[in-house]
């Protein structure tokens, strides 16, 4: 339907499908039917969760079966809650906050955020590297200008990178893109691509463990109950980058080589092949 409208084909639900359709029947079968949920069954949010009880009062030593570690007892009470509340990301408690004051996230560019590994030439062309977006009151603060190199710093690590102000960033945020800024010669790019240079990833000053707790030393730096990755958390600072600082992101990596079957000049004549058989086809270029 998206190939006969021109890419814009809209379907519009009857009109009593459209309201609660979490237990809408009419929408649920006709969800079920189009193979966009699994089950033709009222979805239920639980606002107290039972499965979370469980785990909590196994650690709270009032349920048979299976016990977290002794170390992992107060984690385990603590955050699995059966009701929700809000807490400090972990490594807010762990590090300082007064001298890395600003939270760092990610947001994959909507051009791209479909497409783990099918990034297109002509896409990364468009986008050819990212910036860090901040409040330009953080910029004043600091004594730097839109555009200007900029220095990324949290307890783990650091990255140099270019700034750019956005009066829609929060004072005490700063994010950038995720998925770009490949290092030199990595998927096919030239050594000297603006992706490698001018790129950079927010990864480097991420842990992928939390510092030393009452939990441990090699504790995952991830969410203590769904264990997803604690990508948003990270806690940094932001300082200008020295005018005699070479003007590429930091770090830098050798550029990587070819892999067995990157050859590029051993693709020209299936290549060639491939687009003569798309021109016949089309009836381009005839």
């Amino acid at each position: 339907m998206y190939a006969n409208n021109n890419c814009v084909f809209h379907y519009e639900l009857p009109r009593s499908y459209q309201y609660m359709r979490n237990w809408n029947k009419g929408y649920l079968e006709w969800a079920r039917a189009h193979a966009m949920t699994r089950y033709a069954e009222p979805i239920a949010i639980h606002v107290y969760s039972e499965v979370l009880q469980k785990f909590r009062l196994a650690a709270q030593g009032k349920r048979p079966g299976k016990q977290p570690p002794e170390r992992l007892r107060k984690r385990v009470e603590t955050f699995f809650d059966p009701l929700p509340f809000y807490h400090e990301t972990l490594e807010s408690g762990l590090v300082d906050t007064h001298e890395y004051p600003l939270h760092a996230i990610t947001q994959r560019p909507m051009a791209m955020y479909h497409s783990w590994d099918s990034q297109n030439a002509w896409l990364r062309q468009i986008h050819t590297h990212n910036y860090l977006f901040v409040s330009p009151r953080l910029g004043a603060e600091q004594g730097f200008e839109d555009g200007d190199w900029v220095w990324i710093e949290s307890p783990h690590g650091k990255v140099r990178c270019m700034a750019r102000f956005s009066n829609a960033v929060e004072p005490g945020t700063v994010w950038t893109w995720n998925a770009i800024g490949k290092a030199a010669g990595a998927w096919g790019l030239s050594p000297k691509a603006n992706e490698s240079q001018k790129g950079f990833l927010l990864n480097h000053v991420i842990s992928e463990e939390l510092p030393p707790c009452e939990s441990g030393e090699r504790v995952s730096n991830s969410d203590p109950v769904t264990g997803q990755a604690a990508w948003f958390d990270v806690r940094v600072k932001v300082y200008k980058a020295d005018a005699a600082e070479p003007r590429v992101s930091f770090p830098q990596f050798k550029p990587q080589r070819l892999l067995p079957g990157q050859d590029k000049h051993r693709h020209g004549k299936w290549q060639s092949y491939f687009a003569g058989m798309f021109r016949k086809k089309t009836g381009i270029g005839s």
